[in-house]
This record gives C-alpha cells, sequence and structure tokens, in this order.
C-alpha cells in the first residue's frame, strides 16, 4: 500500500496497516483501495439461478435475461456480462427446446451449438470448450431439435436405379434430394417442366406432393424444427449470407438454386413442383410461399394411399 499525499511505500507497517488510519510519514488520511471480490464462474451462476426458480428458467429468452438483471452480487459480475454476450443478444430461443437428446447425439448438438454461435456472433474462431461445456450442460442439455420421428432410409428408382436418400418427418416420408429421372421435358440438373411432373415423374408407390402435403410440413417444422420453418427446412449450407441461420433440424435439406449473384436474402430461395397445376412451393430465408413457375425441381413424398386404391 501507498500513501497517496507523500507517495511512501507502507510496506514496512503490513503488520499494523488495517489498523491505521493516517500514514505514519506524513499524517494524511488513508485511503484503502476497494477490495477485488473473487469472481465465480458461469456454472456457480448457473446453479444459484437454477435453485431461485429451477427449470422455469430455460423457458425462454426473456425469463433468462429478467433473471440476470436481478443479480447484484459482485462476484457474479463476470459470469453475468458473459451470459449476456453470449446466449441472450446472440443465440435464437429455438436453442432451449425441452427435450433429451441422446448420446449419440451429443457431439452433434455441441458442433451445431458452436456454429450458432460463430455465425451470430461473426466469430471467425471456435468458443471455447469450457464454455459450450457449460451452455450444454446447463441450456443445451434438453436435446437440441431432432425430431423424435427423424429418420433416414433410402429409395431406388426402378425405372433407372438411380439411388435417393429419404428421410421421414412427422408422418411424411420425403425423397431427401430432387428426383433426376431423365423423360421427356426434363431440363437437367434435377429442373422438369410441368408436362413433365404430370405425365412422366411419379411411380408406383411414390406421388408428387400436394399443396397440403408441404402445408403439413411447414406445420411440423414450426412445432418440432424449434426455429422458423423456412430455417429449419433449409440445407446447412448453401445459404450464406442469409437474414436467417439454417438448421436443417429434421433433415429436410433444402438447398438453393443456383444463381449468378447471392449478393442479399432474397437471391437464396428453392422451390419444388407441387400437384396442383403449376403451383410451386417456395423457401426463402424466414419465410415459405407458392408461386407458379415454368420449371421447378420435383421432390416425390411416399404414397400412403392403400395399395388396393392405387390400382
Amino acid at each position: 500500500m501507498f500513501c497517496q499525499q507523500c507517495h511512501k511505500d507502507l510496506k514496512d507497517f503490513d503488520a499494523f496497516i488495517d489498523k491505521m488510519e493516517n500514514c505514519p510519514f506524513c499524517g494524511a488520511k488513508l485511503v484503502r483501495p476497494a477490495v477485488k471480490v473473487p469472481q465465480k464462474d458461469v456454472a456457480a451462476l448457473f446453479d444459484v439461478l437454477n435453485q431461485k426458480i429451477g427449470e422455469k428458467l430455460f423457458a425462454n429468452d426473456s425469463t433468462l435475461e429478467s433473471e440476470l438483471r436481478n443479480v447484484n452480487e459482485p462476484e457474479f459480475e463476470d459470469a453475468r456480462d458473459r451470459l449476456f454476450l453470449l446466449v441472450l443478444k446472440h443465440v435464437p430461443s429455438s436453442m432451449y427446446a425441452v427435450k433429451e437428446f441422446s448420446e449419440g447425439e451429443q457431439q452433434c448438438v455441441l458442433e451445431d451449438c458452436a456454429r450458432r454461435l460463430c455465425v451470430d456472433l461473426g466469430m471467425s474462431f471456435e468458443p471455447c470448450a469450457q464454455m459450450l461445456d457449460i451452455l450444454q450442460m446447463s441450456i443445451w442439455q434438453k436435446k437440441f431439435p431432432l425430431s423424435a420421428n427423424f429418420f433416414e432410409g433410402k429409395f431406388v428408382d426402378p425405372r433407372d436405379g438411380q439411388v435417393y436418400k429419404t428421410v421421414k418427418i412427422g408422418d411424411q416420408i420425403w425423397m431427401k434430394e430432387p428426383l433426376k429421372y431423365k423423360c421427356v421435358g426434363y431440363r437437367g440438373d434435377g429442373l422438369y417442366e410441368w408436362d413433365a411432373v404430370t405425365k412422366y415423374c411419379a411411380l408406383r408407390g411414390w406421388r408428387v406432393p400436394k399443396k397440403k402435403d408441404f402445408e403439413k410440413l411447414v406445420t411440423v417444422a414450426k412445432n418440432l424444427g424449434y426455429g422458423d420453418a423456412s430455417s429449419v427446412l433449409m440445407s446447412r449450407t448453401g445459404w450464406e449470407k442469409c437474414s436467417v441461420t439454417p438448421t436443417d433440424n429434421l433433415g429436410f435439406e433444402a438447398t438453393p438454386v443456383k444463381t449468378q449473384n447471392h449478393t442479399s436474402s432474397n437471391d437464396y430461395f428453392c422451390h419444388f413442383w407441387t400437384a396442383e397445376d403449376k403451383y410451386c412451393f417456395y423457401i426463402y430465408p424466414g419465410r415459405t410461399t407458392y408461386s407458379t413457375n415454368s420449371c421447378s425441381y420435383l421432390r416425390l413424398i411416399k404414397d400412403d394411399t392403400p395399395e388396393e386404391a392405387q390400382q
């Protein structure tokens, strides 16, 4: 300790310094620096908040934010600031999904958390492992959002032997990639004219999806995907510079149409034929819609109509 008046070092008076009110050299009033409170980590802060309101803490962003604002203990100052930065301001509320995740999905969950933090914070580095562990254990322990019905399979087109991935979403089974059966009206790279869709594309057990099929898909995406329907259906790559972060939580893997310029969110979109006359289902960042088109991509849906009705 130093005297602020005469700047003498008072280290020789260590044994008595706590009892002294004035400098022994100049008699000036001693001003003692504030004692720095030892800081506790984020995990300790979570424990305190959990004890206060329990599981309701992770119900949504606003609950956690209001509870954090009421934390006045100086030992939690650093932890509170870090939590505000990482969780409240940059991680969407879809991260608070309350579901158990399986052991095999844990690494995938952790990688998704890291990716979302990097995207939302604009960071070019990975968040530290310790921080991710704390966040995973305290918030994302509840299963980052794979549907309980999430199931991947494959389908072999008997006409040409081409193999397509499939995915079960809710009670629907979709082709996970565009059809590429070569026929009259096929433009290549998955694009079909409308007449080709109606005449050549459907086959036994698989059909062109109706508008109501896509509406059901969107509803499932909203309810099970923990995010807006567009981001839930968008593939995790190919949608750079978009206004939403693609999550592909249900495995639909919708990839954007290849265009010359991707300078804004409106330049990113994908579309698929519906069974309605020349109508397509469109996915844009932040919204889904329907519109007409002359050519579009096609994903068949498993036909759940009884076989006798198909004959």
